[in-house]
């Protein structure tokens, strides 16, 4: 038996991450690495992608660390034949030589290694595309965590999924013979790109099932589950973080623009069609069409729905466009504002439903601690975790959310459990949504405070970012105590093999899909 390996008592982590925008999975790289930097480790975080205009504001603050390396490939082919994923893989690949020549190589730096000299890493941290853990793994000698979002297998669409304690079922839908060839050297890649990480990680026991079930290869060793956690401190409301200087405090451009007494709802979700934002627009309208409030009550209340944009992806246009089409087609008044406006022109008074496009921290931390605030609704199906639930709870908001996937395994339904509850889970039915809506709204002061309490206890009891720096920490250990990287040097030559198989599917299967265009 091989001693334990010698292991430091402050690690150098790196973290990889395809791109680092505004969303649910950015959030949770950025909080993974402050709780990993808070407990006194070194982390350097490295992307394909990074916008100051559109990102989290750790990443340009100066908190993190931030290397971008393979951003010369583009992101798609063209607007029809996008291959997305294919050129995702690419910039994985270029970004992790990048990396590996950085470390190897010595300076000075220059386009093959960027970043030279660039010290070595106890462990990396992966998240999103496994395609480049293998060469990380054979060329740095340096033991990998993957962080399982979801498979992106069942991300590309077709797929039916249902998972629950009677049932497991993951299921694909009619689709062409194309697409099927396509995807298929994709899917295989990523199902054994994935198994060549020294730990697994998931983000929820519905994450975890889910790739039990897809990937058989993984079901032997079904991912651990560490959930993503917030910072709770940086929920605190406005009031309590208000200084205590002379005269009247300056109110916040940013936040004046958004700013409103009115009673409001909340949607926090990227523009892309999967996330059903639709679903908070219907409900809202069925508050006033079904009368379950009256004429004043309604043009009263206000729904906001804010999240992160790019105007380079086609779904986010796309989406945008289609929410504000269903706005008038309900009648409802809309106005929306962009941050790449220099002069955003603020909403009217009247304004029934208010698009927030890569909304600031500072909007976010206002609205979630706004006394108007009433309630979160958050509308993506089987959706792998979801952070933004835990940070309205974080603030004592209660949140309806759809019955499935991550959202059961944070919301405590008040209906099952007034006590604990934290929120309501309903299935995706505007009818419902809307009666769950109307009562969320008419709780009473009692019922609201009750929620709120529970809400913020169970965030500090699971979710904390400590709670998340620490779990991490286990795991970046438990990978690198297990060994020599020799060891695993013959599964790596196996993956070799596979994967130049893989790629020649891959180059006919593509081919194949341009001759059919």
């Amino acid at each position: 038996m091989a001693p334990p390996v010698k292991q430091p008592e402050k690690l150098r982590i790196g973290f990889i991450h395809p791109d680092l925008g505004i969303g649910g999975a950015e959030r949770l790289v950025v909080d993974a690495a402050v709780s990993l930097q808070n407990l006194g480790h070194e982390v350097v975080m490295f992307t394909s992608r990074h916008d100051p205009k559109r990102c989290f504001e750790e990443t340009r603050d100066g908190t993190l660390k931030v290397h971008v390396l393979g951003s010369s490939i583009p992101r798609s082919l063209t607007s029809t034949i996008p291959l997305t994923i294919v050129f995702s893989i690419l910039r994985s690949l270029l970004l992790s030589i990048l990396l590996i020549l950085s470390i190897h190589w010595p300076e000075p730096a220059v386009f093959f290694n960027p970043l030279a000299p660039l010290k070595p890493f106890d462990v990396f941290i992966v998240d999103q595309q496994s395609v480049s853990i293998p060469l990380i793994r054979l060329m740095t000698g340096t033991r990998v965590v993957f962080y399982c979002h979801f498979p992106d297998k069942l991300l590309s669409g077709g797929w039916e999924i249902n998972i629950d304690e009677n049932e497991k079922r993951v299921e694909r839908k009619k689709t062409g013979l194309i697409k099927r060839l396509y995807r298929w050297p994709i899917d295989k890649l990523e199902e054994f790109t994935t198994g060549q990480s020294d730990i697994i990680l998931s983000n929820s026991r519905f994450t975890s099932q889910v790739y039990s079930k897809v990937f058989p290869s993984l079901a032997k060793r079904p991912p651990r589950v560490v959930y993503p956690c917030i910072d709770v401190d940086s929920y605190q409301s406005s009031t309590q973080k208000k200084g205590k200087g002379k005269g009247k405090e300056k109110v916040d451009s940013e936040i004046e623009l958004i700013a409103s007494d009115r009673p409001t709802l909340l949607s926090f979700n990227r523009f892309e069609a999967k996330k059903n934002v639709a679903l908070a627009i219907k409900s809202f309208a069925k508050l006033r069409d079904d009368g379950l409030v009256s004429d004043d009550e309604f043009d009263s209340l206000r729904l906001v729905l804010g999240g992160g944009y790019d105007k380079d992806e086609l779904d986010n246009i796309n989406t945008l466009k289609n929410l504000e089409t269903l706005c008038n087609e309900l009648s409802l008044r809309h106005h929306t504002i962009s941050s790449t406006n220099p002069i955003p022109i603020p909403p009217m008074d009247n304004t029934q439903v208010l698009f927030i496009l890569n909304f600031t921290n500072k909007q976010r931390s206002h609205l979630l601690t706004s006394p108007n605030t009433r309630g979160l609704l958050y509308t993506p199906s089987n959706e792998h975790f979801g952070i933004v639930p835990l940070e309205a709870m974080s603030c004592g908001i209660p949140v309806l959310a759809v019955n499935s996937g991550g959202p059961t395994e944070t919301i405590i339904d008040y209906e099952q459990n007034p006590k604990e509850g934290t929120g309501f889970l309903k299935s995706p039915n505007p009818t419902e949504w809307s009666k769950a809506l109307s009562t969320l709204l008419h709780l009473s002061d009692q019922d609201r405070e009750q929620i709120s309490k529970s809400a913020r206890k169970r965030v500090e009891d699971k979710f904390s970012l400590n709670t998340l720096g620490k779990e991490l920490e286990v795991a970046s250990r438990d990978a690198i105590a297990m060994g020599n990287i020799n060891e695993v040097l013959g599964d790596i030559l196996i993956w070799s093999s596979a994967g130049l198989i893989a790629f020649a599917a891959l180059g006919l299967a593509v081919t194949l899909y341009v001759l059919n265009e």
